[in-house]
Order: C-alpha cells, then structure tokens, then sequence
C-alpha cells in the first residue's frame, strides 16, 4: 500500500515538471511568435463621409514591435543566396546578381518568406520551404512589377528619411508592418509614364494568392530642402500616412493648390481609403 502511495506520488511529481516545462518551452514559443503573429489591436468602426471602414489603434510600443522584421542571420543569408541561385532559373538565364536579401513575414503560407533585390532595380518575394522554392513573385496579379527606381535626380532631399520599416539600399523602396495587421508590406515611390509620381504600397492577398497594391499621387514640396512627400502618422485617433498632393481635376483641366491628404486603412475592404484633408 505504501509503494502504491509513493508510486502515486512519483508519477505526480514527474507530471508536475513535466507540464511546467512544456508550459515554459511553450511561452518562449509564444513570446518569439508575438513579434508577428500574437499581437492584440484594438479596432474602431467608423463611418465618414459615407465611406464606413475599420482602422487599428495602436500605441507606439506596440506599433514598434509589430513592425519589427524576422531577421535572419549572415550565415543563414549567405546560405539563401546560393540556395537561390542554384534552384531559380531565372538567374541561370540572366547572370544575374543578389544585392540584398533579408527574411520577412509577408504573409505568403507554406514557406519562409524572402525579399531580395538584384542587379540594383529588380526586386522578387519567394516563399522557400526546406529545399524547394514554393512561391516566387515579381510582381502583382495585375502586372505591376516590383521595380525600385532611383528618384534622386528628381530631389536632393530624401523622400525616404521618415518612411518607417526596413529600407532596401540604393532605391526607394520600404519594407514593414505599415497597417498594424503584424504582416509585411511593401512601399515604394514610382514614377509613372502619363501618371506622374505615385505611392504604391504592395501586400499579400490570400484570396488572390498573390500581391496587390494601392496607387496614390503625390507631388514634392521642396526638392532641395523638404519635407519628404508622405509621413506616417497618428490622425485623430486612426493610424495611417499622410501624402502631399496637387490634385487634378480633369473635367475642369485645372489643379488645386497642394495639401496635405490622410489615409487610413480599412481592415474590412482590405485596402487604404482616403479620410480627406488634414487640417492643422
């Protein structure tokens, strides 16, 4: 009856240690999870303009660590690298060159998520499991390319001082959380033939299983001493970016002085909507 007793006991302790240490090994898992995957925001529903949308409230610790990227070492770089040019034909082809590679949760499934820039202009996302390439995007489901463009002939300032996340060198285009949904995106500055000089921001979609984007017109203030053209900012109570623009009104042929426009964006449409106006 005692060894029963004592046997009960055994049992119970070892259980005991073996559940606070799963539980242990389960909160670091959770805690190195939470930088993408875990982070609680609070959503507003509002209705403006008779444009009803969802936008996120975040706090600025909060918003630093939902940006904040999955990086990978340089020895796990390196690795990648060749890995890339060995099992992408495109680089076969093209003799072409990795500039740059980081790893990024843009949300694409069945895989690491990697952005990587060759040849100084050509940007591609790949979503790479063990030692298969299960996604490789160049750009958009409509056709829009990941191209980063040098814009410096066009400003001495630099447009990209304020924009947060991780900057690609040599180019004008981000990488980072810019919504506060905990998944990557990509922004740029473009310059577009008939359109002008736009914002694009890229992310993944589910639906579409590929990238989508949002196109919006800007126009530089001062090319020598700034501001940049666009800041992401708090605006009463929503998170967004605000984009300085001279809009044109083609059924008049006549454009407005410039101003400063607020964007915010709508989690239930799954895209940036203009608020209006951003009043001093």
């Amino acid at each position: 009856m005692k060894f029963k007793k004592f046997f009960i006991i055994f049992i119970m302790t070892i259980l005991f240690f073996s559940c606070n240490k799963k539980k242990e090994n389960n909160n670091e898992n959770v805690k190195q999870e939470t930088e993408q995957n875990n982070i609680e925001i609070s959503v507003i529903e509002t209705e403006e303009n008779n444009v009803s949308y969802k936008t996120y409230v975040l706090d600025d610790e909060t918003r630093e660590l939902i940006r904040s990227k999955i990086t990978a070492t340089d020895e796990e770089k390196e690795v990648m690298k060749e890995f890339i040019y060995k099992n992408d034909q495109y680089f076969k082809e093209r003799n072409a060159t990795i500039i740059y590679l980081e790893k990024a949760n843009f949300g694409i499934p069945e895989g690491d998520n990697w952005v990587v820039k060759l040849n100084k202009m050509y940007i591609f996302i790949y979503s790479i499991n063990d030692n298969k390439i299960i996604k490789d995007y160049y750009g958009t489901v409509s056709g829009q390319n990941f191209i980063d463009l040098h814009l410096n002939e066009i400003s001495e300032y630099n447009i990209m001082s304020n924009i947060p996340g991780t900057h690609i060198p040599d180019g004008v285009i981000s990488f980072g959380d810019f919504n506060g949904d905990g998944i990557v995106e990509l922004f740029r500055y473009i310059y577009v033939y008939d359109l002008g000089y736009n914002v694009d921001i890229f992310h993944y979609d589910l639906q579409k299983e590929g990238f989508v984007y949002c196109r919006i017109p800007f126009n530089l203030i001062d090319p020598k001493n700034g501001p940049a053209p666009v800041e992401f900012l708090t605006y009463q109570g929503k998170f967004g970016f605000k984009v300085y623009n001279k809009k044109y009104h083609w059924e008049t042929e006549t454009r407005e002085e410039g101003k400063w426009y607020f964007y915010t964006w709508d989690a239930e449409q799954r895209k940036y909507v203009e608020i209006g106006e951003i009043i001093e």
